[in-house]
């Protein structure tokens, strides 16, 4: 028998929420119904995580693909893309300073659970076929967010709304709201990948849109240069960023992490597959660009990645051939208008600020009642305890996978009692420190 006290929801249940999905309407943002619904998405994220985690049947996956509900997934995200640049800003405007940040929390967190549930569907080539004609929105949705990494554009209530104090509500859902948006971006590194891996199961409209519309070999290119899941702290020391950001350890200096890697595969993938050549010409811009690739395709890079020495192949010939070459001939360019944007857009124009004054009775409400019932519908899936149990932690000191945490200050995880012992000189100044915090 299964042992159920490892589900974060039960297998009856997966199939009842997933079966019950429908498209949310905009109007209903942060009221109980909305939240009930954003509940439900938060726990078959959960559920997924830890069956991934687990390397166990991914039951959640599963449901999704075979009843076709991922286009609502992208639907949603794509709502909610929109929520934050239309609406959002207007609610400040309307209300000023928020009096918690509990609410919009919730909103602006339901964009991150559907990001992360797209990246685990959108790992089994299965997936590909249960998109349907929603492949365009999601490429579009995909790569306004990866390129978002590159030219730091953020939206524009960030510069709209300086708080005064740095403590204030509005400046602690702007700054988690900017991690949120690094976090999808990062997420849609992985989307992209994974379509690009089943290009043979994708409509032409859907090559096309990578290549013509949106030339991702050139956007890949530009994240291969810059490294946005790489950073400094103030110490020096190199971050790296794999769902939260941690300081590489010395033994890991040069080694790819997994969204370079799956730049690395996509480029490969988009550059050398005979069916997306006939839609991307190499033009001379181009061209100088996709060379700066051989200055990253050292020995090190290809120890680590064998398949990329095709890559650096190709590219060192494209280097020795005097001309560009012009491959995209006689292709029968299908365009697809993206729907799930257009439609909302449209539906709701002229009527942004209605919406919003419609959204503040919720989304602002004084009504303590209100919220101590919206807290009571999510405070299940805001247990930190639970999350801790969902997310893979790593040992202060070996980082290897650690199920053990310091009993004291209940930040610092460790493999074993061992490791614990050895840490304890470095960690017991910042653990003091936490306890007395807290």
């Amino acid at each position: 028998m299964a042992d159920h006290t490892k589900y974060i929801i039960s297998p009856w249940e997966i199939e009842a929420y997933v079966q019950s999905l429908e498209n949310s309407i905009l109007e209903n943002i942060g009221t109980k119904g909305w939240l009930d619904f954003h509940k439900r998405l938060i726990l078959l994220n959960q559920q997924s995580v830890l069956e991934v985690t687990e390397l166990r049947e991914e039951s959640v996956i599963e449901w999704f693909i075979s009843l076709k509900k991922t286009p609502i997934l992208i639907y949603e995200a794509i709502q909610i893309d929109i929520w934050k640049h239309k609406v959002f800003p207007l609610l400040i405007d309307l209300n000023g300073e928020p009096s918690n940040t509990f609410m919009l929390f919730s909103v602006l967190y339901h964009e991150v659970i559907l990001v992360s549930l797209l990246e685990n569907i959108l790992f089994h080539c299965e997936s590909a076929q249960s998109v349907d004609d929603t492949i365009i929105d999601l490429i579009d949705y995909a790569v306004q967010h990866v390129t978002m990494l590159l030219d730091g554009k953020t939206l524009e209530i960030y510069e709209r709304f300086e708080a005064k104090d740095p403590n204030s509500c509005l400046e602690e859902i702007l700054e988690k709201q900017k991690i949120f948006d690094f976090d999808i971006g990062m997420r849609c590194i992985s989307i992209l990948h994974y379509l690009i891996e089943f290009l043979d199961n994708l409509p032409l409209c859907a090559v096309s849109r990578m290549l013509t519309v949106h030339d991702i070999p050139y956007l890949f290119t530009q994240l291969i240069e810059y490294e946005p899941w790489k950073k400094q702290n103030e110490d020096g020391e190199i971050l790296m960023y794999d769902a939260n950001w941690r300081k590489i350890e010395t033994n890991e200096i040069g080694k790819i992490n997994k969204r370079e890697g799956h730049v690395w595969f996509s480029l490969r993938g988009l550059l050398l597959d005979p069916k997306c050549s006939p839609y991307y010409e190499i033009t001379e811009h181009r061209m100088s660009q996709l060379l700066k690739l051989l200055k990253h395709l050292h020995e090190e890079v290809l120890d680590q990645i064998a398949p990329l020495i095709e890559l650096k192949r190709w590219l060192s010939y494209l280097n020795m051939s005097a001309t560009p070459s012009s491959n995209a001939t006689g292709a029968i360019h299908v365009e697809v208008i993206p729907q799930i944007k257009t439609s909302i857009l449209e539906k709701y124009h002229k009527k942004w600020k209605k919406l919003a004054k419609h959204q503040s009775q919720y989304l602002f409400t004084t009504d303590t009642n209100y919220i101590k019932d919206a807290a009571q519908i999510l405070s299940d899936v805001y247990d930190m305890e639970k999350l801790d149990g969902v997310e893979t932690k790593k040992c202060f000191l070996c980082q290897e996978s650690a199920k053990k945490r310091c009993s004291k200050c209940k930040e610092a995880w460790y493999c074993s009692r061992q490791c614990q012992v050895k840490d304890w000189e470095n960690h017991k100044n910042i653990c003091n420190a936490i306890s007395e915090t807290k």
